[in-house]
């Protein structure tokens, strides 16, 4: 497994350290750095880790309008650069470095189903800029990694004064991303004879004496740093007689402001109470033997993210003495591995060194605590094995089977094609479901709980509302999803899914549950559409490129599927090609389960269904209107009112009820009518299951599943007359509930797991001798 490491900088701070301590002690994972040219790059090369130059962008947060969109440039130029890297490298995860990192790479990179880290390393930002950069993470990272508990806290907690459209499930989100990793150090054999040697030589080249108490402080010249504390706890200390020394140990970076403040410094240590008892040492590669050479270590930050340099100096046998908050609870033991203190509480901190330096003893039993603490929780082993065990969960190591991505059309509904992506599941309970636009308050629970992945449709305003009239959207978002890394592209469509981009060598194959009804059956498509008359004429006009499209896309697909002869027909009329016929599946086994032998029919028929007007249930209506027959109608839509108009006293419409009052109305019918066309239709083997007959015009799906005198009867004509002729003619018949029941059996769920099985397998198969195979001749999808 490769991992790309991307550092937008070439500087070196902690982070960069940390980042390369990490990459040289790999046990699994092979890392190539991903950075600028210089500093890090040539650290990187002598450690013996392989580079990658990148341009490199440093954007900063700006309210300016005409910087941030300087910077998103700068962003984006990165972007396409590291994702035509890890295309050429074969890089299977992307660790960014930063929070910038992380943008740059999840917002610009486009990476093909790379999953992409953040390694969280400082506090997030405040305000709304914090908030916007944790809803990118929240909707872009595979995982972030916290380098404390208090860096997690901050980054998963979005603040309330979010939007409730952009704070919706995105907290949750970020709480399942975030996980901490503190970070490490290479654990040495203890030597004592080199540790002595390092501390005399740094001590004689820094000109401390070897009875004199050195504190060092290490880190970034920045205000918040607070090296000035130091400084004046120092004066505090001399005035009391102590032999002690401060050790500035870093530089200046980034900004101007650190300059500055780094020439304050400079300036307060040259007042004469404090001559010569101040060294700046500027930057120092040795941070090791520093430590091995001082008696202690401070760290006065307000808001330290982790401390490195706390685990660095105790590592080394060195109490330490840090400002209580941050990630420093999570390093200093207080009391036995070292002293905290309030932040800017100069006195406090004066108090913890001269109790230190006062006391050689107690600092010898500090630091023993302190190494003893670092190898036990914070060595760069445990910290690899935790990042390792991470990226083989984001990349499993592959087995025998395929990689497979279920994609539909939307998840915005709940319907029978919607159940075929539930059965999808089951037979492939790890892989992701692809879609447009989902509302998962719309969904059962087991795709509520699903992977899905939207795309960019799901951030319109109203689109759950109003999905159709964006039909010409469709084919654009269909074709922005990221299938690269799948084996098997299982494609659920009524419309547009199967309009993907395969990756090369993938196998695709399509359920259909029809041809696109806006380019094939436009008329009936926007029938039941509260359109104009003008937006239909200019919606026409789509129809002959969304035709093209469609064919074009179909014929991409390595193996169609139709969900009944009628869709099959349809398929080789409008695509000229042959397609296997799978029946939907149909949970038959929910209405024989617990429950006793169906009761003798009641006095009525029954209608289950939505009320639009291909539908065709006002041939129901109107058939046992005119015959005086009780009928039930269960359902709703915008039918419903000319139907009422049309019923006779007869007539019941229940709107919609539960599932139990539904499955008890069709226990207890005479037989469901099914007066519409449909391409299968699962509502009558539902009735069927619950024992009773159907009653349907012969056309569609239903001569697929009616039987003639087994489970039910047929009307010819899509007239009231034609229904009403049945309806006199069924009191006629006799029916065998327990036949009925086992007919609709073998159209469950098992029977379509062990088709689509044995469909898939063959389409695999199939790939592997492409010579042998229509699949070897596959056309090429076209947008």
């Amino acid at each position: 497994m490769k991992v790309g490491y991307y550092n937008h900088t070439a500087d070196v701070s902690g982070a960069e350290i940390s980042l390369l301590a990490m990459a040289t002690h790999l046990r699994e994972a092979e890392p190539l750095l991903l950075c600028p040219s210089g500093e890090l790059a040539e650290r990187a090369r002598a450690s013996g880790l392989q580079h990658v130059a990148v341009p490199g962008y440093r954007a900063r947060m700006t309210r300016n309008p005409l910087r941030l969109a300087r910077h998103l440039l700068g962003m984006a130029a990165e972007g396409r650069q590291i994702a035509r890297i890890v295309r050429e490298q074969g890089i299977d995860i992307v660790h960014a470095n930063s929070i910038r990192g992380g943008l740059t790479v999840s917002l610009f990179a486009r990476l093909r189903g790379v999953p992409v880290i953040w390694h969280i390393r400082d506090h997030m930002p405040g305000g709304l800029i914090g908030r916007l950069v944790k809803t990118v993470a929240a909707r872009k990272a595979s995982s972030l990694v916290c380098i404390s508990e208090a860096v997690k806290k901050g980054t998963a907690e979005l603040g309330d004064d979010l939007t409730p459209v952009i704070l919706d499930g995105l907290e949750a989100r970020v709480g399942e991303l975030a996980t901490v990793i503190h970070n490490g150090v290479p654990l040495d054999s203890e030597d004592d004879t080199d540790w002595a040697a390092d501390r005399d030589r740094i001590r004689r080249e820094l000109g401390a004496s070897p009875d004199t108490v050195v504190v060092t402080i290490i880190g970034q010249i920045a205000p918040w740093k607070r090296q000035e504390d130091a400084i004046e706890s120092l004066r505090l200390l001399l005035a009391r007689g102590l032999d002690v020394k401060l050790w500035i140990v870093g530089e200046p970076k980034f900004r101007e402001e650190n300059m500055a403040y780094a020439e304050r410094l400079k300036a307060m240590a040259a007042a004469p109470d404090l001559a010569r008892r101040v060294v700046f040492t500027g930057f120092r590669s040795d941070i090791k033997e520093i430590c091995r050479a001082a008696d202690l270590l401070v760290l006065c930050s307000d808001n330290e993210p982790f401390g490195r340099v706390l685990i660095e100096a105790m590592a080394e046998g060195i109490p330490v003495v840090g400002t209580r908050a941050g990630g420093v609870l999570e390093i200093v033991t207080e009391g036995e591995t070292g002293m905290l203190y309030g932040i800017g509480d100069v006195p406090a901190l004066a108090d913890s060194i001269g109790a230190l330096a006062t006391d050689p003893e107690r600092r010898q039993r500090m630091g023993r605590a302190a190494f003893v603490r670092i190898r036990e929780k914070f060595g760069i082993t445990s910290t690899v094995a935790k990042v390792e065990a991470l990226y083989r969960e984001l990349r499993p190591v592959r087995g025998a089977g395929p990689r497979v991505a279920i994609v539909h059309d939307y998840l915005n509904q709940m319907g029978g094609a919607e159940r075929v992506v539930s059965s999808l599941l089951r037979i492939y309970p790890d892989a992701p479901v692809f879609t447009t636009i989902a509302d998962r308050a719309k969904l059962p629970a087991d795709l509520r709980s699903a992977d899905i992945r939207t795309t960019w449709m799901q951030r319109i305003p109203g689109i759950n509302k109003r999905f159709k009239l964006f039909f010409w959207l469709y084919p654009l978002a269909v074709r922005s999803m990221d299938l690269s890394g799948f084996d098997l592209i299982i494609s659920s469509s009524s419309a547009y899914a199967k309009g993907v981009r395969v990756p090369e060598g993938a196998v695709h194959v399509c359920y259909c549950h029809t041809p696109m009804r806006f380019a094939w059956d436009f008329d009936n498509y926007v029938k039941d559409m509260e359109l104009s008359a003008a937006v239909k004429k200019l919606s026409r006009l789509m129809i002959a490129p969304l035709r093209r499209w469609d064919a074009a896309n179909t014929a991409g697909a390595d193996e169609l599927i139709a969900n009944s002869s009628i869709v099959q027909e349809r398929i080789r009329d409008h695509y000229g090609r042959q397609a296997a016929i799978i029946h939907p599946p149909v949970d038959t086994e929910r209405f024989s389960r617990g429950k006793s032998e169906a009761r003798a029919p009641g006095d009525y028929y029954l209608v289950v269904s939505r009320l639009v007007s291909y539908k065709r249930i006002d041939v129901a209506v109107e058939a046992c209107s005119l015959l005086g027959e009780r009928l039930i109608v269960v359902g709703d839509g915008p039918d419903r009112e000319r139907l009422a108009r049309l019923a006779g006293p007869n007539v019941s419409f229940l709107g919609r009820l539960p599932d139990g009052e539904v499955e008890r109305l069709m226990r207890g019918c005479r037989a469901l009518l099914f007066p519409g066309v449909e391409d299968f239709g699962i509502t009558p083997l539902e009735v069927n299951a619950c024992g009773r007959p159907v009653i349907a015009y012969r056309e569609g799906g239903a001569q697929d599943t009616i039987r003639q005198g087994l489970n039910g009867l047929f009307f010819d004509k899509q007239t009231r007359e034609s229904l009403a002729r049945t309806l006199l003619g069924f009191q006629s018949w006799t029916w065998d509930p327990a036949r009925i029941r086992a007919y609709a059996a073998g159209f469950g769920e098992e029977r379509f797991e062990r088709e689509i099985r044995a469909a898939v397998s063959a389409a695999l198969s199939a790939r592997e001798q492409p010579a042998a195979s229509p699949a070897g001749q596959r056309k090429e999808a076209v947008v």
